[in-house]
């Protein structure tokens, strides 16, 4: 379902949703939602390259 952005509010409205805004981690080609996971990833290839 493609929601137009005029009937957005309307919709939020009715069903008692909100926007927040979302931080998102990039490293590399990947996408984290916590910053611990991103560092995980980090450390990980930090680690395999200094093998």
């Amino acid at each position: 379902m493609t929601v137009v952005p005029a009937d957005e509010t309307e919709l939020m409205d009715r069903y008692g949703i909100i926007k927040v805004p979302a931080y998102r981690y990039h490293y590399r080609d990947w996408r984290y939602s916590t910053l611990n996971d991103a560092l995980a990833q980090a450390k990980r290839d930090e680690a395999a390259r200094s093998k």
